[in-house]
């Protein structure tokens, strides 16, 4: 007879349990030795490269999507800070005139670049032609012994709506406010 009460306690216990509906969505998370906090509007994505260690999307009202990714390199992988800006520069048609910031935060160094022109080929992952008004936000973090990688590139009326965030995100990182 005791038994009873504890079958109806534990039947009420599982009918009342749900599953999550969706993965875990991480509000902070670790590339490299930098921490970053994800901005409420961006969701977690898993990586689509096997160079991105993280990823975050956001779907904009007119539907595009921004893809917003992390790699990490160690010492001597990658390149160097001005080997990734003259990467990114190569990718327009023409040489964006944009000059780079740098910034040292009691974390890491930091340096910024935001290209805008014709990109080549449109987007990684996009249709292969040109993408005319096309915004480049790039970041790269410096730590000993590695760099993170931070970029967003696209439609430079789509991206500019994400400029705010994208400068929180890599500012806050080496322990600076944008």
């Amino acid at each position: 007879m005791k038994l009873f009460p504890l079958i109806l306690l534990l039947s009420s216990l599982t009918l009342t349990y749900s599953a999550p509906s969706s993965s875990p969505q991480p509000v902070a998370f670790r590339v490299g030795p930098f921490r970053f906090d994800r901005p409420p509007s961006w969701r977690w994505a898993p990586p689509s490269g096997t160079f991105r260690a993280a990823q975050l999307e956001k779907k904009l009202p007119d539907g595009t999507l921004l893809t917003l990714t992390f790699s990490r390199f160690s010492a001597g992988e990658g390149g160097s800070v001005q080997a990734n800006l003259d990467r990114w520069s190569a990718q327009f048609t023409s040489p964006p005139n944009s000059q780079p910031e740098t910034k040292k935060g009691p974390e890491g160094s930091l340096t910024l670049i935001r290209y805008e022109g014709t990109l080549r080929g449109g987007t990684p992952g996009g249709p292969t032609q040109n993408l005319s008004q096309a915004l480049l936000l790039g970041a790269i973090l410096e730590a000993p012994g590695e760099l993170i990688i931070m970029k967003l590139a696209g439609p430079a009326r789509a991206i500019a709506t994400a400029e705010k965030d994208f400068a929180q995100l890599a500012s806050a990182a080496v322990g600076l406010t944008p």
